[in-house]
């Protein structure tokens, strides 16, 4: 099975990190949500997630879970500002949430799914507020129910009912026939999910 960020990489120019001149520049782009800054900071920091999955004991393919869910995690940071450049590469703080993600996902022995809702475990205190509201199942079908299908339809299947993209697309649960083009059109969603939180959150002063 091609992996999403091979899939990602035919997608995207061959050096998605050559357009950024700069730390400041790759962080000003991540600040606006922009793909191929997400795909540079995220093709330097596969190696170390390869590297956490076969440290911590996790399965092979857990790689792909430890880096996108940080990423999520290091893209929610930016956009409540808990993370601020410092002049350092982006990429690096991406790799010591990494780490930590997958300590995490060891320590519990749950399903990589759950380590986005369970942050709060590593005592991060720039999201420790915002974990506590999202633990609420209700406020995360808000959400959902928000953003509508497909979204609601590609995360929820995922991330709350636990199955394989390899199931979801033998059963025909979605109109996605390939898991590249699910795992893609999921990580868009997820995009909008963060945006979506970033504005309730505004709205209740969090």
């Amino acid at each position: 099975m091609v992996n999403t960020m091979r899939m990602m990489e035919w997608l995207a120019p061959s050096n998605p990190c050559r357009q950024f001149d700069g730390n400041e520049r790759l962080f000003q782009a991540l600040q606006t949500l922009n793909n191929t800054a997400i795909l540079c900071v995220q093709t330097r920091a596969m190696p170390s997630a390869r590297k956490f999955a076969q440290q911590y004991g996790l399965p092979p393919d857990s790689a792909d879970e430890v880096l996108n869910q940080s990423t999520l995690i290091f893209l929610r940071k930016i956009q409540d500002g808990s993370y601020q450049f410092q002049g350092h590469a982006p990429s690096t703080y991406l790799v010591e949430i990494m780490r930590r993600v997958a300590l995490m996902m060891t320590r519990t022995q749950r399903k990589p799914h759950e380590a986005l809702e369970n942050y709060q475990d590593l005592h991060d205190p720039d999201v420790e507020a915002v974990q506590r509201q999202r633990e609420s199942s209700d406020l995360v079908r808000q959400f959902l129910a928000q953003m509508g299908d497909p979204c609601e339809t590609v995360i929820r299947l995922h991330h709350i009912d636990g199955y394989s993209d390899e199931e979801v697309v033998r059963q025909g649960w979605t109109r996605y026939t390939t898991t590249d083009s699910l795992k893609i059109k999921r990580s868009d969603c997820m995009k909008k999910l963060i945006q979506i939180a970033r504005q309730w959150r505004s709205t209740n002063n969090i």
